[in-house]
């Protein structure tokens, strides 16, 4: 949908606030929750209210038009394309945020999506339902669940892992020249989605992680 829920938006906050990106590039923004959240941290938040004074620069892949007034107010750029089709031109971001995106893609095609996402760009940031329903729009075949992903699913990339309100899955991958999540968190964020109990608590898991690293 143009929307997602609630649950995964502290723990991405969180993250957007420690990375503080001077440049995002958003995929699949649908009404701009993301637009706008990411403008006032970056940018409303400390005081610059105008576009001329804006220093982020935020800019958006949609794959549908959606009719929102967000595009024009909020982004410097809004690109109608499939972020397949046009994963070759997101380069040199400092920040790439999917929102519930990921499992509108089959697994193949977004794996090799994000690891292109992640050698050219400093951190991609994922959410993603951590269990998987169906979803159907008729008039609009983007909308279709056609992946689920879990934890695993992430092996191979330097990753931090947390649950958020026992629904959704949220993703920090290190990408080219990142400084975080660090190597340690890392592995003591991947050991805890092994821990009986844990891989659904993720105020539990962030505590622990805190802790170890």
């Amino acid at each position: 949908m143009p929307h997602s829920w609630h649950y995964p938006t502290g723990v991405m906050l969180d993250h957007l606030d420690r990375l503080r990106p001077a440049s995002v590039l958003e995929i699949g923004p649908g009404f701009g929750k993301w637009g706008f959240l990411a403008r006032e941290l970056l940018d409303w938040n400390e005081g610059r209210l105008t576009r001329d004074t804006w220093t982020a620069r935020i800019d958006a892949v949609e794959a549908y038009p959606y009719d929102t007034p967000l595009y024009d107010w909020v982004y410097d750029d809004v690109r109608i394309a499939d972020a397949l089709d046009v994963a070759a031109d997101i380069r040199d971001y400092d920040l790439v945020i999917m929102s519930d995106v990921i499992e509108h893609i089959e697994k193949d095609a977004a794996r090799g999506l994000l690891r292109d996402l992640v050698g050219h760009n400093r951190n991609v940031l994922v959410s993603t339902p951590l269990d998987f329903f169906e979803q159907h729009v008729e008039e609009n075949p983007h909308e279709d669940h056609v992946s689920h992903w879990v934890a695993a699913d992430f092996d191979g990339f330097t990753a931090d892992i947390d649950a958020a309100g026992g629904a959704a899955l949220v993703v920090l991958i290190a990408g080219r020249g990142a400084t975080l999540p660090t190597e340690r968190r890392a592995k003591v964020s991947r050991a805890l989605q092994h821990v009986p109990g844990l891989a659904r608590r993720g105020t539990i898991q962030r505590d622990v992680k805190r802790l170890l690293s």
